[in-house]
């Protein structure tokens, strides 16, 4: 609770500077920002609590724009909102780099904030949660909502049983010391490895390739096979649903001396791991 504390209030001091209602889109830095609104079905939506931006990521109070998607109801209670609506649950926790919608774990890289005692969250990801289209309109500063079928599809359909299994234990042998966000990197080079033309096209194939020699030591060594403890199965959900902290890593290891460092792109160094594209 004192981390998201703290977390809350340096977010706070960094959007102190920053205008109440901001673009979510590239601005020339000469010209002065804009105030954005946000439409759904091509209505306007009324919302009483300004936007806030971080990072270019629009943020918008979960409490306002689910109750103008249709929620029956959001609670609050010791730093999570909890969202109701038909056929949908969302909760997110202060602090927390996802929220979760019907058992699904979306991914909000700069976390949800506490912001003039409202909860914020990227209207992105809270509009995929309700299953809605969002289209930015750079002519009238328009944030455009096209509602779906009102809920995200449940984790229970969505994720493929085989892949979150080994997903979650290569996740577990190679990051279980990690953070949250290391745990993802890991996941995430998976991930890349899988849309790469140059590696196997499913997770459990990517894991065990040995191709090229033994990619993933691990999958060989049986430390695979250990029971993935809740976090890293939740860096699995959230990788699955398309969460990525590693960029377009193909490759990480804990020593500098490896292969990749030699002859791969360096990319970014996340707890104990090295990066490379």
């Amino acid at each position: 609770m004192k981390k998201h504390l703290l977390l809350s209030g340096l977010v706070l001091v960094l959007l102190a500077a920053m205008p109440p209602i901001a673009a979510a889109a590239n601005i020339d830095s000469d010209t002065p920002p804009k105030e954005v609104s946000i439409s759904i079905d091509g209505q306007p939506a009324e919302l009483s609590i300004p936007l806030a931006v971080l990072n270019t990521t629009t943020y918008v109070a979960i409490r306002e724009f689910s109750m103008a998607m249709g929620a029956a109801s959001v609670a609050w209670d010791n730093g999570t909102a909890a969202v109701i609506a038909p056929g949908l649950n969302v909760t997110a926790t202060v602090g927390d780099i996802y929220l979760v919608a019907n058992g699904r774990y979306l991914f909000v890289p700069d976390s949800c904030l506490l912001i003039n005692n409202n909860v914020m969250v990227p209207i992105r990801v809270l509009a995929k949660a309700f299953d809605a289209k969002v289209d930015w309109i750079s002519q009238t500063y328009t944030v455009s909502i096209t509602k779906g079928t009102g809920a995200i599809t449940p984790g229970s359909v969505f994720y493929n049983d085989t892949d979150l299994y080994w997903m979650s234990r290569i996740i577990s042998a190679e990051a279980r010391g990690e953070s949250l966000a290391g745990k993802i990197a890991v996941g995430g080079v998976i991930m890349n490895r899988i849309a790469s033309p140059d590696f196997p096209d499913t997770v459990y194939d990517v894991i065990f390739d040995k191709h090229y020699g033994v990619q993933f030591t691990p999958a060989y060594s049986g430390a695979i096979n250990n029971t993935p403890s809740e976090e890293c199965i939740i860096a699995a959900k959230i990788v699955l649903d398309g969460g990525n902290t590693a960029g377009d890593s193909l490759y990480f290891s804990a020593t500098t001396h490896c292969w990749a460092a030699k002859t791969r792109p360096y990319a970014m160094k996340i707890g104990n791991h090295n990066f490379y594209a």
